[in-house]
């Protein structure tokens, strides 16, 4: 994976998921969301790193795979 490949994945599940973070902090002590929001986007960033969150598969590239898969069963 290219380092633009990366930075672009990477500013892209931090931009989807800061909404769901934000939300989730809200029932946490005030003193401690700072802290835990750094520490959410950290296993964010090594999430991306480690290849583990990647470019979700577009309509087209997911139904292709489930015929695949259902004829191999078939």
């Amino acid at each position: 994976m290219s380092q633009n490949n990366i930075s672009t994945i990477l500013m892209k599940a931090l931009t989807i998921m800061n909404p769901k973070i934000k939300k989730s902090l809200r029932s946490t002590d005030l003193n401690d969301r700072e802290d835990l929001e750094q520490e959410i986007k950290l296993r964010i960033v090594e999430a991306v790193l480690k290849g583990k969150i990647d470019y979700p598969p577009t309509f087209t590239q997911y139904h292709q795979s489930f015929i695949d898969n259902k004829s191999k069963v078939s």
